[in-house]
């Protein structure tokens, strides 16, 4: 389960050059970042972020054949670069609304606003590869960023309305009721979704063994009820196949983290109608690894109560 097969990296290696102007446009970016979080003004703070971004993207297509031709321990830590960037730039913005309070709700209210609106549009999208080894911390994390994403956009809401013209004698009530909403959020929603994980992790288990089993029972069953063995095994796949279906941190099918990915789903689908074909053969062994595999990553997280 490696980014690229080992085909594509074989041949010269690119030039470490790239790496050295990746590293110098990374290093800017960053001096860039900490200078826009010194300062107060929100011009010198807004150009700095759209020079960053260009930087960082500049770094990326200039690094990017070095890095592919690295090994596959580096591609795994490589690819999670973009989301560790991510919680960083999150962290980011949340100290520069901060450093906005007391003096100016407005602009800290639309830095957490953002925070949110970029989430709930997609974020940055989860890495592909190696997805049956990334699950258990794609099972946190996805919830995580999901519940911190929530409440930072119902702050910024807080602090927008801070910015009304509320009577001095409704400032109390409005500012109890705030709290009272974020409080909420915080908890309400935040035990509805790392609930809802637990619940899908224990469903994934659960249905993944049925088909470990299915498939086994298929491959040392006689002759004559393999036509029974081989429904079963279908209709065990199929329920596990739904439960894949679903995003990790919400019921919409639009807006989410994924279990595992499209494509990885469609291959674990081909290896597993394989083996129920020919039972015994080779793909049996390897659908009950992948299985396997599955069931390993969601085993922390099991909660037959949730």
């Amino acid at each position: 389960m490696t980014v690229e097969p080992a085909s594509a990296r074989a041949g010269t290696a690119p030039s470490p050059w790239r790496l050295w102007v990746a590293a110098a446009c990374i290093s800017v970016a960053v001096v860039l970042t900490v200078v826009a979080v010194g300062c107060t003004s929100l011009a010198l703070f807004r150009n700095s972020a759209v020079l960053t971004a260009v930087l960082l993207v500049g770094a990326y297509w200039v690094a990017k054949p070095w890095f592919v031709a690295r090994s596959e321990r580096w591609h795994r830590v490589i690819t999670f670069v973009p989301l560790a960037a991510y919680v960083w730039a999150q962290g980011l913005v949340v100290v520069a609304a901060a450093s906005f309070l007391p003096a100016h709700p407005l602009e800290a209210g639309c830095a957490l606003i953002m925070i949110w609106g970029f989430h709930l549009g997609g974020g940055v999208r989860e890495p592909t590869s190696f997805a049956f080894e990334r699950l258990p911390g794609r099972l946190t994390w996805a919830a995580a960023l999901h519940v911190a994403a929530m409440v930072y956009g119902t702050l910024g809401a807080v602090c927008l309305i801070r910015t009304l013209p509320i009577p001095a004698r409704y400032a109390t009530a409005v500012f109890a009721t705030s709290v009272s909403v974020v409080v909420g959020i915080v908890g309400v929603t935040s035990l509805k979704v790392f609930s809802r994980v637990r619940k899908l992790a224990t469903e994934l288990d659960s249905r993944a063994q049925k088909v470990e089993r299915s498939l086994e029972r298929l491959s040392r069953s006689p002759i004559a009820e393999r036509n029974q063995r081989r429904d079963a095994a279908e209709d065990a796949w199929d329920d596990l196949n739904r439960t894949l279906r679903n995003k990790v941190e919400t019921g919409f099918h639009l807006y989410g983290t994924f279990v595992i990915p499209s494509e990885t789903r469609v291959a674990l689908e081909a290896v597993v109608q394989e083996a129920i074909a020919n039972p015994g053969a080779p793909p049996n062994q390897e659908a009950a690894a992948q299985l396997r595999a599955l069931r390993s990553a969601c085993s922390v997280k099991i909660d037959t109560l949730a």
